[in-house]
């Protein structure tokens, strides 16, 4: 089965847009008054390990099957060769699994960027502004330079919730 991108059928207006923002942030409020780490909590990794295992031993079986047979990627080892000393340190296959995980992460990249305008679209951030000007969990003021802060950010939240415990 050929991948399809997951699209949303329901257009969303401006308004109605900026008004699930309003009460996504609202949400994020509440949370964060009776619990500001609870805006960190993520999905822990184990949850994921067989689609993991799964993509690293597809990555593999697809990097020796793009090494023993004729392709682009042979074709494309073969135009740039490695010097002699790396060669042995750097096996075929090693080198087609590198291509394919590095194909892999350019796919997760476009993929990211395509959730995240799933709902909400590409203006994402002047939506954001349009929504609030302060911040969910300190409800200090959001300078126009600032970066705006994401629940599921953990780095930035926890930065955020620093801030206002000092």
């Amino acid at each position: 089965m050929k991948f399809k991108r997951p699209t949303n059928a329901a257009a969303l207006s401006k308004e109605q847009k900026v008004w699930l923002l309003k009460d996504y942030v609202a949400h994020c409020r509440s949370i964060a008054e009776t619990d500001s780490n609870a805006l960190n909590q993520k999905v822990p990794r184990d949850a994921f390990r067989d689609l993991l295992d799964q993509v690293g031993e597809l990555l593999l079986r697809e990097s020796q099957t793009n090494t023993t047979s004729s392709g682009k990627v042979a074709n494309f080892l073969d135009s740039t060769p490695l010097p002699q000393s790396m060669e042995k340190l750097l096996p075929r296959e090693f080198r087609a699994y590198c291509l394919a995980l590095n194909a892999l992460k350019q796919w997760v990249a476009a993929e990211q960027a395509a959730t995240d305008k799933f709902l909400l679209g590409g203006s994402i951030r002047k939506l954001c502004r349009a929504a609030t000007e302060t911040c969910v969990v300190t409800g200090d003021v959001l300078d126009s330079e600032l970066e705006l802060h994401h629940p599921s950010e953990r780095r930035k939240t926890a930065d955020c919730v620093e801030q206002a415990r000092t």
